[in-house]
């Protein structure tokens, strides 16, 4: 598998409580203006909600909302989970190709909490497979793909939430992935 596309991953009532909460006031986010994924046009930087990092939950929010997620994504391990916020950029059209981790047993999901004209573009064998911006669709696929984000020009606000974590089975063996990314 070299990524797989989910709609409707989540259920619709618990989908929007999530949506909901996370597009209200009442969670902090935090700006982030080091480019993290090197050689974007981006002067306006991004917000973040860091839910889970550095071995431990970083907000109240991960318990009712996102080990819930990472349960129904089979995970045994939690590396990194996080939520970005980008506003519309005029002059930002697409960020630098990066890997999330470098580490073959290691997996990254997005779920995409904006339906806009925004994409995740995958670069896999050198090819550009581009995936669209849809409300509660989920993109998995091995962290050290390299992929990057064509920004959103539709809307002013585009959420998502990404997932970093080592896949296992119920007995706790952990699923190696076959990379071909070297």
């Amino acid at each position: 598998m070299n990524y797989k596309i989910i709609d409707n991953f989540l259920k619709k009532e618990f989908y929007n409580q999530l949506s909901k909460i996370l597009k209200s006031e009442k969670v902090p986010w935090y700006f982030k203006f080091e480019d993290t994924t090197h050689y974007s046009n981006n002067k306006n930087g991004f917000f973040s909600h860091c839910f889970y990092n550095y071995d431990k939950p970083d907000s109240d929010l991960y318990i009712p909302f996102i080990l819930p997620i990472l349960e129904k994504l089979n995970y045994i391990s939690c590396v990194q989970v996080r939520a970005n916020l980008c506003l519309r950029d005029k002059d930002a059209i697409e960020s630098g190709y990066h890997m999330d981790y470098n580490n073959s047993n290691v997996t990254t999901a997005i779920l995409y909490l904006t339906t806009c004209d925004a994409k995740t573009v995958l670069n896999i064998n050198n090819e550009e497979i581009f995936i669209d911006s849809i409300e509660n669709r989920l993109l998995i696929f091995n962290a050290k793909t390299l992929h990057k984000a064509i920004y959103q020009k539709d809307t002013h606000k585009r959420y998502v939430i990404n997932f970093n974590y080592i896949e296992g089975e119920k007995d706790g063996n952990i699923k190696i992935t076959n990379d071909k990314t070297s």
